[in-house]
């Protein structure tokens, strides 16, 4: 009795080491797809702010289209070559506001380098392997008296 008591015991402490095993795993499981879905949710982030900052600069110049078209009289409406040039100047305006504003994003999103860690020059290090390797070999043909063909 006491032998079949200890067997169900020990498969009462397998299963329950088996079920803590398992709820680690879920766990494990569970931090990676947050992690995944952190991930997304900051991609969608930064293409909102993206197109935020398009919006904004677009609505910037379009200041200038709005100035044009009020029902003002001026010489400037006359001439075809101006809606031209001041649609132009709108969207080039636009444009480099736009990109400029994502290379500022860019650099304030940059990750951090990492700090810079204290290692020895791999010219001393190689220059110590090299003299190891050399003094192992002078004790060796300095030790041993006898030559390779002598030991056969």
């Amino acid at each position: 009795m006491e032998l079949l008591l200890e067997n169900y015991y020990r498969l009462a402490d397998d299963l329950s080491n088996a079920a803590r095993e398992l709820r680690v795993l879920i766990d494990d499981s569970q931090s990676i797809i947050f992690i995944n879905l952190d991930s997304h949710r900051n991609v969608m982030m930064r293409l909102n702010l993206q197109l935020t900052m398009g919006t904004f600069s677009l609505s910037l110049f379009g200041l200038m289209g709005v100035a044009f078209g009020m029902n003002l009289e001026s010489s400037l409406e006359e001439d075809h070559r101006i809606f031209w040039l001041i649609t132009g100047i709108m969207f080039m305006g636009s444009g480099l506001i736009w990109r400029r504003l994502l290379s500022f994003l860019g650099r304030q999103l940059e990750a951090p380098l990492p700090p810079m860690m204290a290692s020895l020059p791999k010219k001393t290090l190689l220059a110590d392997r090299s003299m190891e390797l050399k003094n192992s070999l002078r004790l060796d043909g300095l030790g041993s008296g006898r030559s390779i063909l002598t030991n056969r």
